[in-house]
């Protein structure tokens, strides 16, 4: 007997039927020739994909196929330390391990490490304050700061004043030999006030000695074993309310011990425990204005409870690379060819449509970096069976955490698997996916003195239009690589309304164009990788791109994206021709101050920046060297 699903088929093919009056255009009709015999006419108008992939070539093909795996929703946008992370690691070394490469770290395929968001806000499990006769309340009496370690510990407690080691006129909080291992560190907040409650030291707000940073230094470095912050009763310019994990992101560094911000209230009740009742804040802080030097401890018995359980999201993740071993003299030089492959998930970081949580698939950013690098990957390999040169080893990476901060590339060059001076070049793809009109950009030009006549002997040929710029820096990884001396090259087809949000799909990039750029690639790494002369690092930042952030004026530096345990802004970098190149910034320098305000990090940085034109003359106050500097700088238009 046949199944109903038989007979419903049968009944379907077989049976005649008449069309009824068509509703648009829509028709219905007999199939007389059945099944064996259905092959409609292909109609001219029809677009033909298959016509259209078998005339860009076999490579464009595959290309496409690994941009449309990497970007598929199956991904999830392959944010760090997620399941879609791990399917795109093990896409990518199957296709590594195909193409006959060998491990790069010292037999695995894979560089594991982990990485934390510069601004991400610790999670508090727990928070807990209380003296034998005080249980105080969390988020009313008292909160816990962002760079707050995690402990549980009763100790004794102490008083310093403002914390402040050096200030105006030799004020100090600090006698010599002040130690406070093992004890719980009353600290005022700010600095010293006058009558009205106004700084002592600054004619608006409060000067740079009322730093975060270096009170908590000054702490830590005498042995405290947690912090209390209070506000000093009457502060105009003060904040008010209890500060909290969301209100002091910008505090720097984080701690190993605890951090609260207590209530004056709580200040009180503290020291009457601590004091038998003999201690007042007004009269403490009252001393702390006047410049009574030295810590004040109270009764070793009189215990304060403290425990704080916080954690900071962690993405544990890894690079994932292969090598082609070279060959003869040239065996133990290298040649780089990396991008990233990660991407921003549902948009943990970076996401240019807030809000929306559906997945990102980064398609063009950087599914298309990744599919260049397999197809380069495969062609190189085949072609050095059959290759009787002396040849360097190329490494085919690819970074993750790069959307977060170039981390991957960075944990690269502090670890790397060869000696980074015997690279020849970086070649960095990223961004492959979206040419127009055969044009592309080329950054890292001016990173080597042999570019200028390689790179238009090497374009003519392709006809490609190929747009340079100099400079060695720019937000992607091979930063990282000039840093440490390497010659760069960064191939990039640029910007569009997809980028960051979850229309960056496989369909809208071009593989037909991306392949003239892998052909280009293809000449630039057998010269790269056969040529016996080795290219000559060059110094080059002219044509960084300026950051787009609102503001009339660019200071022209980049900032480090792994400053989370350093005060101020490092310096990663400064663009010549800039404001800060001018005014002689320094790669290296920490900006701490602004007109002489403290500046926390990067967020407040750009505020200033906002509220300033070109032709305004700042002073920015770093740290060089241990020194403290302020710098005139006058401030130019962004280009």
């Amino acid at each position: 007997m046949r199944s109903t699903c038989c007979l419903i088929f049968s009944l379907f093919i077989c049976a005649p039927l008449t069309a009824a009056p068509p509703v648009g255009g829509g028709r219905v009709i007999p199939n007389e020739g059945g099944i064996n015999g259905f092959a409609p006419e292909w109609n001219e108008d029809d677009f033909d994909l298959a016509g259209y992939l078998e005339s860009v070539g076999p490579d464009a093909n595959i290309w496409f196929q690994h941009v449309q795996t990497l970007s598929n929703q199956w991904m999830e946008g392959r944010q760090p330390g997620t399941p879609g992370d791990e399917l795109a690691a093990r896409y990518i070394i199957w296709y590594f391990n195909r193409a006959g490469l060998e491990p790069a770290f010292e037999g695995s395929w894979r560089q594991p490490f982990s990485f934390t968001l510069g601004r991400s806000l610790p999670e508090v499990h727990s928070a807990s304050l209380s003296t034998p006769n005080h249980d105080l309340v969390h988020g009313e009496d008292f909160g816990v700061l962002a760079n707050s370690g995690s402990l549980a510990s009763s100790m004794p407690l102490s008083f310093v004043g403002y914390g402040i080691e050096d200030g105006p006129e030799g004020y100090t909080s600090f006698a010599e030999g002040d130690d406070l291992t093992g004890r719980a560190v009353l600290l005022l907040r700010y600095e010293p006030l006058d009558e009205e409650g106004r700084s002592q030291w600054a004619e608006g707000d409060f000067s740079p000695h009322s730093g975060i940073q270096d009170k908590f230094g000054a702490l830590t470095d005498r042995g405290a074993a947690a912090i209390l912050m209070v506000n000093p009763v009457g502060a105009v310019d003060g904040r008010e309310g209890i500060e909290s994990v969301a209100t002091t992101t910008g505090f720097r560094p984080r701690l190993d011990i605890p951090a609260m911000h207590i209530s004056a209230e709580t200040a009180t009740a503290l020291l009457h425990a601590a004091s038998n009742g003999t201690a007042s804040l007004h009269d403490l802080q009252e001393d702390a204005n006047e410049g009574v030097v030295g810590v004040r401890h109270f009764d070793n018995d009189a215990m304060v409870t403290i425990a704080t359980d916080l954690s900071v999201p962690t993405f544990d993740t890894q690079n994932v690379a292969g090598v082609l071993p070279g060959t003869g003299d040239l065996a133990d030089e290298w040649v780089i060819v990396g991008g990233h492959y990660d991407h921003i998930g549902h948009g943990y970081t970076g996401s240019r449509a807030p809000g929306d949580t559906r997945v990102h698939p980064g398609a063009d950013d950087n599914a298309s970096g990744v599919g260049t690098i397999l197809v380069l990957a495969d062609r190189l390999a085949a072609s050095a069976k059959d290759d009787n040169r002396d040849r360097r080893s190329i490494m085919f990476i690819t970074f993750s955490g790069e959307e977060a901060g170039l981390h991957g590339s960075r944990h690269f060059v502090d670890n790397p698997t060869m000696d980074l001076s015997k690279t020849n070049l970086m070649l960095n793809l990223d961004m492959m996916g979206r040419i127009r009109n055969d044009t592309v950009a080329l950054t890292g030009t001016g990173t080597a003195i042999e570019f200028d006549e390689m790179l238009p002997r090497l374009v003519e040929p392709t006809g490609l239009t190929v747009s340079t710029t100099p400079s060695g820096l720019g937000p992607s990884d091979h930063s990282n690589f000039y840093r440490q001396d390497v010659p760069v090259l960064f191939f990039f087809t640029g910007l569009h309304t997809d980028y960051h949000t979850p229309e960056d799909v496989a369909w809208r990039v071009n593989p037909e164009g991306t392949v003239k750029i892998i052909d280009l690639c293809e000449t630039l790494l057998d010269e790269a990788s056969h040529n016996p002369d080795r290219y000559t690092f060059a110094t080059a930042t002219a044509g960084t791109a300026a950051r787009q952030n609102g503001s009339k004026v660019r200071l022209g530096i980049m900032p480090s994206y792994s400053t989370a345990t350093e005060p101020g802004v490092l310096i990663d970098g400064v663009t010549v021709g800039t404001s800060a190149h001018d005014a002689g910034i320094k790669t290296g320098d920490i900006i701490t101050n602004w007109d002489g305000e403290h500046i926390e990090g990067g967020s407040e940085l750009m505020k200033h920046l906002k509220n300033h034109k070109p032709g305004d003359v700042v002073t920015i106050t770093v740290t060089r060297d241990g020194e403290s500097i302020d710098i005139p700088v006058t401030l130019k238009g962004r280009k």
